[in-house]
């Protein structure tokens, strides 16, 4: 009796919802048999494999990144490879690869004047011995401070990797490696890359190893109602809330227990798409021969509410209301010494409107306009508010104003223009300004700019 409930528990609570509204990149339902060209190399495709490529590059000029420099950035930030088909009338397979995966933090050996969360000075009297990376810890901090295109933590080259097995024609499950669907993907809301998307949609993203179940309802033809479950490692946003974790292996399981979300997308009529997600879990796992405020059990619940609008074909409006839940759990806190206190309220929203307006038969031409305010708190504004660093208090806001513009011919290349209004409270908490000498708490202005070039195969 007892495994009989935990099988039904674990179909109960892996629900996964349609892959129209997830941020993910799942293959098509399409039987193309057309040979497909992927960047100058011919394959045949068929039910049993299809191939598929997608190419991000960009350049932009990124004010966060200016202390050593490198503000003016040109790169690859995607080159995702896939392969699908299917093995049977009810099991499909998808797997991708990205060999460009910079999205990770690497430990900062520090510079004078600045201070860096990645530093492994930190934590390196009470944690094992962290090797600082010269080459990419001063510009691969945080989410603040990056030079990545790219917004997926992946396993080494994988991006995702799993099948679907049909149970009914309106149930599936699924098993693997894939990208949660918690509110819009960039692409819904005009971002192409990590450098002009909302934060909070770079903190929705995320992949993760677990099992999903997927049910739907259709009317006419239309997905009207998606509604799922799922359990996962629950890892994912691990760095996100800086819990370096001593920069272990990012795809590998600290955390104690595993992680539940539920999603549901509805779709009354064409014109109105609503969704929600909440998520319930921890990340990391507190080690009590090694405290450390930076390698402990955090909390990580989310509940993001969206809302998308499209009266006409080409033009639609977008909202999208997110609360977090992070910081040390009340156990980690007290095992490394701060006072009793609960999760760390992290709410926000962003809204905007898009158009996307047909040129001629194969070209389309518009833009996005995107404003954002989202609570600056977080474990790492806590530990310098609890210890009177910086001038750092809880309660700051985060605000971006996001414009961009672009030109699409036959949804197969997509050149776009974005520009980044940046408001940070805290930007030296990130490296980005000096915290002493003669320039303290001043710096470069936080904003970006710059151009994105994707190219997709058919």
């Amino acid at each position: 009796m007892t495994v009989l409930k935990f099988v039904a528990l674990l179909l109960l609570l892996t629900v996964h919802v349609s892959p129209a509204f997830a941020q993910q990149t799942a293959p098509s339902s399409e039987d193309d048999s057309a040979p497909v060209d992927l960047f100058g190399f011919k394959f045949n495709q068929s039910e049993r494999y299809k191939f598929g490529g997608e190419l991000v590059a960009g350049w932009s000029h990124d004010g966060a990144q200016a202390a050593l420099g490198f503000e003016k950035q040109g790169r690859v930030g995607m080159a995702i490879l896939s392969l699908s088909g299917r093995v049977s009338d009810h099991v499909r397979y998808y797997v991708s690869v990205n060999p460009v995966s910079e999205t990770t933090a690497r430990p900062a050996c520090g510079e004078r004047d600045y201070f860096f969360p990645n530093d492994p000075n930190l934590f390196a009297a009470q944690g094992p011995i962290v090797k600082c990376d010269e080459e990419d810890g001063l510009k691969r901090v945080d989410t603040y401070n990056t030079f990545s295109l790219d917004y997926i933590t992946q396993q080494g080259i994988l991006r995702e990797g799993y099948v679907d097995w049909g149970l009914s024609n309106n149930l599936s499950l699924r098993g693997g490696r894939f990208i949660l669907p918690i509110g819009f993907a960039p692409r819904e809301v005009g971002a192409t890359s990590a450098k002009d998307m909302a934060r909070i949609t770079r903190l929705n993203a995320e992949a993760n190893f677990g099992v999903m179940v997927a049910a739907s309802a259709r009317r006419a033809g239309r997905s009207v109602l998606d509604a799922g479950l799922m359990v996962v490692l629950g890892d994912g946003n691990r760095e996100k809330d800086y819990d370096w974790f001593y920069f272990v292996n990012r795809s590998l399981d600290t955390n104690s227990a595993v992680t539940v979300v539920a999603s549901a997308r509805v779709q009354p009529v064409k014109q109105l798409d609503l969704r929600v997600a909440y998520k319930r879990g921890y990340t990391g796992s507190k080690v009590e021969r090694l405290p450390s405020y930076w390698a402990s059990k955090r909390n990580d619940d989310a509940l993001v509410v969206s809302m998308k609008v499209s009266p006409v074909s080409w033009v639609s409006a977008f909202a999208e209301y997110a609360n977090y839940k992070w910081g040390p759990t009340i156990t980690s806190g007290e095992l490394v010494g701060i006072p009793t206190l609960g999760p760390i309220d992290k709410p926000g929203y962003y809204m905007g409107a898009q158009l996307d307006v047909p040129v001629t038969r194969r070209v389309h031409a518009g833009g996005s306009i995107t404003r954002e305010e989202l609570t600056r708190d977080d474990s790492l504004i806590q530990y310098l508010t609890l210890n009177n660093l910086y001038g750092v208090e809880m309660g700051k806001k985060d605000r971006n104003l996001i414009a961009r513009g672009f030109v699409d011919i036959s949804r197969l290349v997509n050149v776009s223009f974005f520009w980044v209004d940046v408001s940070n409270p805290f930007p030296w908490a990130s490296g980005s300004w000096p915290v002493s000498g003669p320039t303290a708490f001043t710096g470069r202005e936080l904003d970006r700019i710059g151009i994105t070039v994707t190219v997709r195969t058919p």
